[in-house]
């Protein structure tokens, strides 16, 4: 019986391990067109960048908070069954040419504490990543592509 118990703790250690390993990542790409830690600000320029570039804002029903640094509206939470407050980065089944504002905190390896503007977003390796680089740099030279995996698992 000692065997067979010891058996099923290590099967179950196993299929543990196994579900572990199908988290998905991908590594998405970013332009980044400005950063800054003053969120309104942020804003105020997003809406010039979405002007210039003829891009659509989009800030994807995010507002301020004051712990997450962004968060959905807490009715949006309520109405998907998540949590308030939550933040969610960009590139998860979003990818594509617009502007949005969104918070650093939440994206593997940039720096901590910033409202940055993102004006693309692409699986890396894509080439509409270096197209839409091309296009942005013609008007905001400093523009630059930041890498960072994206959690693809389930939210729930």
């Amino acid at each position: 019986m000692r065997k067979l118990t010891i058996f099923i703790v290590f099967f179950i250690g196993i299929i543990q391990l196994n579900a572990q390993e199908e988290i998905e990542f991908t590594k998405k790409g970013f332009i980044i067109v400005s950063s800054s830690k003053d969120y309104n600000a942020t804003i105020d320029l997003a809406v010039t960048v979405s002007e210039k570039l003829n891009y659509n804002l989009d800030l994807r029903g995010l507002e301020y908070n004051s712990s997450l640094g962004l968060s959905f509206a807490m009715q949006v939470c309520e109405d998907n069954g998540f949590e308030y407050p939550l933040y969610v980065s960009r590139g998860r089944f979003d990818d594509g040419n617009y502007v949005s504002v969104e918070y650093t905190d939440a994206y593997q390896g940039f720096t901590l504490g910033y409202y940055i503007i993102i004006v693309s977003s692409y699986e890396k390796g894509n080439e509409e990543l270096t197209k839409s680089l091309n296009f942005v740099k013609t008007i905001y030279k400093s523009a630059y592509i930041k890498y960072s995996d994206i959690f693809m698992g389930c939210m729930h």
